[in-house]
């Protein structure tokens, strides 16, 4: 045996040690999250919202050897799956089981939570006014569209409120049993999700079936079972069905990139680093919006978003969405909201949240 073979086979040895010692530190910190949850069984349902400074704290202490990106993929995976541990209750979300609300609800909470998939915000946020989920995962924002109208349209009919916010990507992969594209007959694949892929369909798979299925996890059960097909659909999902990615990123515009925030029934708690969501109307007056902006400039608050949207039911009138930094309990926003009330045709407050990291 060459030195070089000797002291790979050492490394990997030392390697499979680590990795036991990983496991070991993991289910204590499962056993220590369930315990969480025990405590707090009696209690009102509520996220914990110091994550993103634990992370950030994490990679900060970090030597540098394992690079900062893969290093908060890793323990974000950590904290979704022990807060299915510490908080196992049922989480709703918006369109088809293994699409990309249901994966973003996954990587906030954990594969292991119980979710519920709805077809609209509303439907979602009666969920949680029956009490039948505790929180929902809904998308406020995209990058290519900006506010979504409906969400924020649920959210202004509601007495729920925003409680977290986070990014996900929405992207798509090629997926099928040997992760081999020459293998690749037909595919399943959603209208939805086949509508989001027509160019990669029509320049590098011109002869494939397309075939429509009711949701990406049928896809995947369709793809593992039948060795020349494959499935569109999120590399969580396929993966956990025991399918390889073929084609990776198969979307005709590439990621897209998408807000989600988790609506629950009670007000988060102030971290110190927040944002406050806003939706108001003006009056029908010359300056009333800049009346509006004139409270938060003179109070010292920052206005980090602004977009107008066409009031629903009424010709040519229009509810702006905004975004600022701060606490609703923050004595500067309190005053701000005070005034904003009297002042506006229409305000109201969706929810105070960690600002994003």
């Amino acid at each position: 045996m060459s030195d070089t073979k000797r002291e790979i086979d050492e490394l990997r040895q030392e390697v499979a040690k680590l990795d036991a010692a990983l496991l070991v530190t993991l289910e204590k910190r499962a056993r220590a999250s369930r315990k969480m949850g025990e405590l707090r069984k009696d209690n009102a349902p509520s996220l914990p919202l110091t994550d993103r400074a634990s992370l950030a704290a994490i990679v900060a202490r970090a030597s540098g050897d394992m690079p900062p990106d893969a290093l908060r993929e890793i323990f974000r995976g950590v904290f979704a799956a022990c807060l299915s541990l510490e908080l196992p209750v049922p989480v709703v979300y918006i369109g088809p089981e293994g699409g990309a609300g249901h994966a973003a609800a996954r990587e906030r909470f954990g594969a292991g939570s119980k979710f519920v998939a709805q077809e609209t915000a509303t439907a979602a946020f009666e969920e949680l006014t029956t009490q039948r989920a505790q929180f929902a995962v809904v998308p406020i924002e995209t990058r290519a569209e900006g506010p979504v109208q409906a969400t924020i349209g649920a959210l202004t009919s509601s007495d729920l409120k925003i409680v977290s916010v986070f990014d996900a990507a929405g992207n798509l992969q090629l997926m099928s049993r040997t992760g081999n594209l020459a293998d690749v007959e037909k595919v399943y694949a959603t209208p939805i999700d086949r509508a989001l892929c027509q160019r990669f369909f029509a320049q590098m798979m011109p002869k494939a079936s397309v075939l429509d299925v009711k949701t990406p996890l049928v896809a995947c059960q369709l793809a593992f079972e039948d060795h020349g097909s494959a499935a569109i659909a999120t590399e969580a999902f396929g993966a956990q069905l025991g399918l390889e990615v073929a084609r990776r990123n198969v979307r005709d515009g590439g990621d897209e990139k998408v807000r989600y925030a988790i609506v629950g029934s009670r007000p988060s708690t102030r971290t110190g680093s927040d944002l406050t969501a806003l939706v108001f109307a003006v009056q029908d007056a010359p300056g009333s919006l800049l009346d509006v902006l004139k409270q938060f400039a003179e109070r010292g608050i920052n206005l980090t978003k602004i977009q107008s949207r066409p009031a629903p039911g009424e010709a040519w009138a229009y509810i702006f969405f905004a975004e600022v930094m701060g606490h609703t309990t923050d004595r500067a926003l309190v005053t701000a909201v005070e005034e904003l009330r009297r002042q506006t045709k229409f305000f109201k407050v969706l929810g105070s949240y960690p600002a994003v990291g």
